[in-house]
């Protein structure tokens, strides 16, 4: 064997030693890219997303969000007078009726006023209930005055003969009213007709105010990705086959105050969904996983019948360095 075929033999195996070593780099660096992390490495903020789904999955897919009941209010006046003869001076007196939550028809009325009597020239606050002068203008809480109006009389109970009197012609059937001591009516909402019959008013005391709200909870939990396909159902509609999906959320503008408000769909229910408590001391990851993809299993039971008891398969996306659930944990 030449000088010159020994050289080229151990230039041959050193390039093949070097593409050797390079493609098992590769390899190896592929495998570990493909490796899922050690779950112990992301267990913290697993369970912080599954525990939060929890109320995320009910805006969605549950009964949702709650929404003000819906009451109506229908108003009257009739006619009260002040002074005698000539001097006599009548004056409307107005106030409204509607069904309460708690299933008592309430009835606000307002019998006072400020007016100036004929031949004076001071005015005077006029109480017509009690036919009674005021000393001076009642406060804002006792603007109303407030009556539980019943179609049976209660035994033992003194009705409110003044509207009794003047009510009758008002409204038709036979009713009975009972004075209320008080009555909060800054915790009733009222509707009007000029909303929408198939959305009802969250309430702000849920702590979302609009869909960005939504959002930005949703966005602490689920995948980018698997909620831009949602978002479309939840909060624009959607047909599918021939039929339509409406929007279970949308912001509500009032075109004459300018105010914005959250509103739900009241057609569609909702799923009963289940109150889940995990035993993350049970988690594991399966073998349907990689570096950006992870599959969890975890024991959880009903938090109401803890004998009610099942194991959960959870998938998690990696998306800008956090893991977020890619599915329903429902």
């Amino acid at each position: 064997m030449t000088k010159t075929k020994k050289k080229l033999i151990i230039v041959a195996v050193s390039v093949a030693l070097v593409l050797a070593i390079l493609i098992g780099t590769l390899i190896t660096v592929n495998v570990l890219k493909k490796r899922p992390p050690e779950l112990e490495d992301i267990r913290a903020r697993l369970e912080t997303v599954i525990t939060a789904s929890g109320e995320v999955n009910d805006i969605f897919w549950g009964a949702g969000l709650p929404t003000y009941p819906r009451i109506y209010s229908e108003g009257f006046s009739f006619k009260d007078a002040y002074g005698v003869g000539e001097d006599t001076q009548e004056r409307n007196i107005q106030g409204f009726v509607f069904d309460n939550a708690d299933g008592r028809t309430i009835v606000a009325y307002h019998p006072w006023m400020y007016f100036i009597p004929k031949g004076q020239t001071e005015g005077i606050y006029y109480d017509f209930e009690h036919n009674t002068i005021l000393n001076g203008k009642p406060d804002d809480d006792s603007y109303y005055r407030f009556a539980v109006r019943t179609d049976k009389p209660r035994e033992g109970e003194e009705q409110n003969l003044y509207l009794s009197e003047n009510l009758q012609k008002t409204f038709e059937g036979t009713y009975y009213y009972y004075s209320l001591e008080s009555f909060d009516l800054n915790k009733v909402f009222f509707y009007n007709e000029k909303d929408d019959p198939n959305y009802d008013y969250v309430m702000p005391e849920s702590g979302y105010l609009s869909i960005e709200d939504i959002k930005k909870k949703a966005e602490r939990v689920y995948a980018g990705d698997y909620l831009t396909s949602l978002y479309e159902s939840m909060f624009t509609g959607m047909t599918t086959g021939t039929a339509m999906l409406y929007a279970r959320y949308f912001d509500y503008e009032d075109t004459e105050s300018g105010t914005v408000s959250l509103v739900k769909d009241n057609r569609e229910k909702g799923y009963t969904l289940t109150a889940w408590t995990y035993d993350f001391s049970t988690m594991r990851m399966v073998k349907e996983s990689n570096s950006t993809f992870v599959t969890i299993e975890v024991e959880r039971y009903a938090t109401e019948d803890a004998s009610r008891r099942e194991t959960a398969k959870l998938y998690f996306v990696l998306e800008n360095g956090e893991w977020y659930l890619d599915s329903p944990s429902f």
